[in-house]
């Protein structure tokens, strides 16, 4: 695919694209931004966006009802990680809650992320080259189990979940492009770029975090 072949497929992308699918692009651009920044608007951004895709997914234009069904995990595990972030954490020996900081994966955490990644992997590729849904089953089954991942990890503040998300979006990239489908291919780019600058930002926020607690019996005890 030559320079000017993706410039025009660019082109079309947008030029076709109905209010719809505008804005669910927007909130999802909104809802990662916000999760690079560790701001719980992720979540209500990210919410809109996902009725606003299984709404497209389910049209007759499309019918893509697996997609949908997966919006509809993504939509379950924002609307757990919104009363996870703002809920579960609390300070100890304090009476008012506090969010749920930012943490590292433990080792069964990471155990379970491996097993369901692989348990999803194997049943969607199995479902999706069984009834030839698609013609990338290994990359969509792939990036979607990883996607599926990502969510979980996000939804309890783990910082791993970054690496889940790129992991995801990457393969993501070079599914889209197979299909020519450019505009996704270029959104997919994006959110690689914005999976890298959050690793990053979630462990300068850990790091400060950890600091804040050091520091916090002293300034308890004066």
């Amino acid at each position: 695919m030559s320079y000017q072949e993706i410039y025009q497929g660019l082109l079309a992308g947008i030029a076709q694209m109905s209010w719809v699918e505008a804005l669910a692009v927007i909130c999802a651009i909104v809802s990662v931004l916000c999760a690079r920044a560790n701001h719980v608007g992720v979540y209500p951004a990210g919410i809109l966006g996902i009725l606003f895709s299984i709404y497209i997914f389910v049209g007759e234009q499309y019918k893509l009802y697996p997609d949908a069904a997966l919006n509809l995990y993504y939509l379950v595990m924002s609307i757990y990680g919104w009363y996870f972030w703002t809920r579960r954490g609390s300070e100890k020996n304090a009476k008012v809650e506090s969010p749920t900081p930012i943490t590292w994966c433990t080792p069964r955490e990471l155990l379970i992320a491996a097993l369901g990644f692989l348990v999803l992997w194997t049943g969607l590729y199995f479902w999706l080259h069984t009834y030839q849904i698609n013609n990338v089953p290994l990359m969509d089954s792939f990036s979607s189990a990883m996607a599926c991942v990502g969510m979980w990890l996000l939804a309890k503040r783990k910082i791993e979940n970054w690496i889940a998300l790129l992991i995801a979006d990457a393969v993501d990239v070079g599914m889209f492009f197979v299909k020519k489908l450019i505009l996704f291919c270029g959104l997919n780019i994006f959110y690689v770029i914005i999976a890298i600058l959050g690793f990053l930002t979630w462990k300068k926020l850990y790091a400060r975090q950890k600091q804040r607690a050091a520091h916090a019996p002293s300034r308890q005890s004066l």
